[in-house]
């Protein structure tokens, strides 16, 4: 990476950069992945061994709300 040169301004900031022309080439053939869509069907019933009593647990939830 020594053939990478900085250009700087009068105050000493960096402006911009000369990098060689392999290096630009190979940066431009990196792809940025593209998550694929979430399918539901991959994880249905993955906490399903996890909550032993579904029907309490989703009874505790509806009464942390309840204010006295």
């Amino acid at each position: 990476m020594n053939d990478i040169q900085y250009i700087y301004d009068a105050g000493g900031h960096k402006k911009s950069v000369i990098i060689p022309v392999e290096l630009w080439e190979k940066t431009l053939g990196i792809e940025i992945p593209r998550h694929a869509p979430c399918n539901p069907q991959e994880y249905y019933g993955i906490y399903r061994d996890l909550i032993k009593d579904p029907a309490g647990a989703a009874r505790a939830l509806r009464t942390e709300w309840n204010r006295l």
